[in-house]
C-alpha cells in the first residue's frame, strides 16, 4: 500500500498535463499541450493542417505554411511531451515523419532525416511521459517500431531492437503513466501484449507471462490514471476485459469478476481524471455505459442510469481539464452528445441543448488545457469545428467562423 501511495505523489502532478493531452488524442487531430495551437492529419491530401486558436474568441487561424507534408495517409499525429516536435504516422508508405514545432507561430519544420522508417502499417504512435522514445504499433508487419528522440531536435534514431514483434494486427500502442510499461492489443489473435520499458536503452521487454488473454477484437488499451489497472474493450464480445497491472514487471492479472458487460460494439473507454469513474462508448447500441471503479480490485460496478443514449455510432468519450463534463462524438448523426458529470457520484445528466451540430463524420471532440474550447475532425466535410464551452453549463456554442476548412481529412 506504501508503495502506490507513493506512486499517486509523484505521479499526480505530470499526469494532470500528460493524460489530457496525449491520452484523448484520436488520430485525427490533436490540441498542443500550450492549447495555442490545432493539428490534423489530412489522410488523402498527405499533409498536415496546422491552426493557431485565437485566444479570445477561440476562432482557428491558418498557421503560415499550412498544409505542411507529411508521408502518405498520414493516419495519425501526436505531440512530445514538451510541446517542441509533432509527429506523424504515415499509413500508405510506412513512414513516420517528425517536426520541430516553432514555439511563436506554430509552424512545422520537418526534422533532418524525416520520414523515418517503420512496420508496414503505422497506425499510431506514442512517446514515454519524459518524451525520450518514440513507439510505433504496426499493423501490417506484426509489431512495435522504436525509437530514441534527440532532445534538441526531435529527430529519430532507431534503437539497437527496433522491431518488437507482437500479435496479429496491433491496433496501436499504449504508454504507462509513469513510462516504466508499453501495452497493445492485437485485433485478430484476441490477446494483449505488455512490456517492460527499458529506462536505459528505451527498449521493449516482454513482461513475464505476455500475452495476456482479451475478449473477441480488443480496441484500445486504457490504463488509469494512477496506473494501477488496464482495461480493454471488446468489440465482438460487448465486454471490458480489465486487469491489475504489475508495477515492477508490468504483468497483467485479471481483475475479479471480468470482463464486464457493455453495450453493443464498445469501441473506446474513458477513466475520468481521479481513476473512480469509467465511460465505455458502445458504437452499435448508440450508448454510453458508465462504472464506478473499485479502487481496491480494480472491478467495473455499473452505475446506476446507466447505460444512457448518445446519438447514432459513438466512438470516443472525452472528459475536460475540470473533470465536470464529457463529450461524445457521434460519427453517424453528425453531433456531440454532452453530459454533465457528478462528481461525487459518477453519474450523468444531459447538457441543455445536447446534442449539439458537428460536421460530417466526426471523429472525437478533443477539449483544450483551459477548458474553454473544443475541436473535432470531421472526416466527411473535410473540416474542424470549434465550440466554446459554458463553465457553468458545458454547453457547446460554434466559435466565429466555425467550421474551419482542412485538408482532404
Amino acid at each position: 500500500a506504501g508503495h502506490v501511495a507513493e506512486l499517486v505523489r509523484s505521479s499526480q502532478p505530470m499526469l494532470a498535463v500528460d493524460y489530457v493531452a496525449e491520452r484523448f488524442g484520436p488520430r485525427l487531430l490533436i490540441v498542443h499541450p500550450s492549447g495555442r495551437f490545432v493539428y490534423l492529419a489530412n489522410w488523402d491530401s498527405n499533409d498536415i493542417s496546422a491552426f493557431r486558436i485565437d485566444p479570445a474568441s477561440g476562432a482557428l487561424i491558418t498557421v503560415p505554411g499550412t498544409r505542411f507534408p507529411s508521408g502518405a495517409n498520414p493516419r495519425a499525429v501526436t505531440v512530445d511531451p514538451t510541446g517542441r516536435f509533432l509527429y506523424a504516422a504515415n499509413w500508405g508508405d510506412h513512414t513516420l515523419s517528425a517536426y520541430r514545432i516553432d514555439p511563436d507561430d506554430g509552424m512545422l519544420v520537418e526534422t533532418a532525416g524525416s520520414p523515418y522508417p517503420t512496420g508496414k502499417n503505422p497506425r499510431n504512435a506514442r512517446l514515454d511521459p519524459a518524451g525520450r522514445f518514440a513507439y510505433v504499433a504496426n499493423r501490417g508487419s506484426h509489431d512495435i517500431s522504436a525509437f530514441r528522440v534527440d532532445p534538441v531536435t526531435g529527430a529519430l534514431t532507431a534503437l539497437a531492437n527496433s522491431r518488437v514483434p507482437t500479435g496479429p494486427r496491433p491496433r496501436s500502442v499504449m504508454v504507462h503513466p509513469t513510462g516504466t510499461f508499453a501495452f497493445t492489443c492485437h485485433e485478430r489473435s484476441n490477446l494483449v501484449s505488455a512490456y517492460r520499458i527499458s529506462a536505459a536503452t528505451g527498449d521493449l521487454i516482454p513482461a513475464p507471462g505476455s500475452p495476456f488473454r482479451a475478449g473477441s477484437d480488443p480496441r484500445f488499451v486504457t490504463v488509469d490514471p494512477i496506473g494501477l489497472f488496464a482495461y480493454v474493450p471488446n468489440q465482438r464480445s460487448n465486454a471490458v476485459s480489465a486487469y491489475c497491472i504489475d508495477l515492477d514487471t508490468g504483468s497483467l492479472t485479471p481483475v475479479p469478476g471480468a470482463p464486464f458487460k457493455t453495450g453493443r460494439r464498445p469501441f473506446q473507454m474513458l477513466v475520468d481524471h481521479t481513476g473512480r469513474f469509467a465511460y465505455v462508448a458502445n458504437e452499435k447500441s448508440h450508448t454510453l455505459s458508465g462504472y464506478e471503479i473499485d479502487r481496491d480490485t480494480g472491478a467495473l460496478v455499473p452505475l446506476p442510469g446507466t447505460p444512457i443514449p448518445t446519438g447514432r455510432h459513438p466512438i470516443w468519450p472525452t472528459i475536460d481539464p475540470t473533470g465536470r463534463f464529457i463529450y461524445v462524438a457521434n460519427k453517424k448523426s453528425n453531433d456531440v452528445s454532452a453530459y454533465v458529470m457528478d462528481s461525487g457520484t459518477g453519474r450523468l445528466s444531459p447538457v441543455p441543448g445536447s446534442p449539439f451540430p458537428a460536421g460530417t463524420g466526426p471523429r472525437a471532440i478533443i477539449v483544450t488545457p483551459s477548458g474553454m474550447f473544443a475541436y473535432l475532425g470531421n472526416e466527411g466535410s473535410d473540416d474542424v469545428s470549434g465550440y466554446c464551452i459554458d463553465p457553468k453549463t458545458g454547453a457547446l456554442s460554434p466559435v466565429p467562423g466555425s467550421p474551419f476548412p482542412a485538408g482532404l481529412i
